[in-house]
């Protein structure tokens, strides 16, 4: 889903043109991994965002939002819920932030005007036995503190590429996610906006597991057959985006999304629907 954390960052990055002076980076073998993920022909995007780069700011600020949104219950679900949800983000101009889709509490670094690099300790929300009758016997995935890193690239005023990796997922903490992502906006009026998205994510062995797998103690408690996904991708994600600023401070946000789940995931016995459908729609104060 389109968030919106993301979404307010972008209006910020297209307000504020100004640009700090860059910072040489010492290539590591992390930054080659998420630079490689904008190289990934078939998935040049991440849907879960939009991913727009920011363009460097030379002062702080943040926003609160609040809005609703309706999802599948849990990953493969035929049911839907409808739910609140809470904004908050908060970014010093030194790099620093708290709240928004890139972490709970994080660092970015702006490599340069184009390219952004951040590090941040997020939280994998896990998965409830109670989010659905046909969880029953399951169990939970718990919920955990991950570790992401993440980069951002503008490829110009119309078009960004993102990837990220998240690393400390599921029950066993071993689950990893590597998502990649890219967004094009054309402005419809001067004070509204369209986003397309397009975007994939990888998952490794032990996340597949425990969100599609079946174990042999899950099969003999839940009646479903045993099954185990092989690692690889998870899901391809289109989504469509539509932003309207009021004013300075306030802006409106909606978003559809369409998200499909790859065979490794949909030939788990959990599944019960392999493309589902997301929306959002929230308002926004920026300070």
């Amino acid at each position: 889903m389109t968030s919106i954390h993301q979404t307010c960052a972008n209006r910020k990055a297209q307000a504020h043109t100004a640009s700090t002076p860059t910072t040489r980076l010492r290539a590591t073998p992390w930054a080659y991994l998420l630079l490689a993920g904008l190289a990934l022909p078939s998935a040049a995007s991440w849907a879960q965002t939009t991913p727009t780069a920011e363009a460097s700011a030379a002062t702080s600020g943040g926003f609160v939002g609040l809005g609703v949104n309706v999802a599948p219950r849990y990953q493969g679900a035929d049911e839907s819920k409808t739910t609140g949800i809470v904004g908050f983000e908060y970014r010093w101009a030194n790099g620093w932030f708290v709240g928004g889709d890139d972490g709970v509490v994080g660092f970015q670094l702006n490599a340069t005007p184009q390219l952004q690099l951040g590090l941040a300790i997020g939280g994998d929300d896990g998965r409830k036995e109670s989010a659905s009758r046909y969880l029953a016997g399951m169990g939970n995935v718990d919920e955990r503190a991950t570790l992401n890193l993440y980069a951002k690239a503008a490829v110009n005023d119309q078009m960004g590429l993102s990837t990220g990796l998240q690393m400390g997922v599921g029950s066993s903490g071993k689950g990893g996610l590597l998502k990649v992502g890219a967004s094009y906006g054309v402005s419809l009026a001067p004070d509204t906006r369209m986003n397309f998205n397009v975007g994939a994510t990888l998952a490794n062995d032990a996340y597949m597991q425990d969100y599609f797998g079946v174990s042999a103690a899950q099969a003999s408690a839940s009646g479903y057959r045993r099954y185990t996904p092989n690692a690889g991708l998870r899901d391809v994600t289109v989504g469509l985006g539509l932003q309207h600023q009021i004013s300075k401070e306030w802006s409106l946000f909606t978003s559809l999304n369409s998200t499909t789940l790859s065979s490794a995931a949909k030939d788990s016995p959990l599944v019960r629907k392999a493309t589902s459908q997301s929306a959002y729609a929230a308002v926004a104060y920026s300070f």
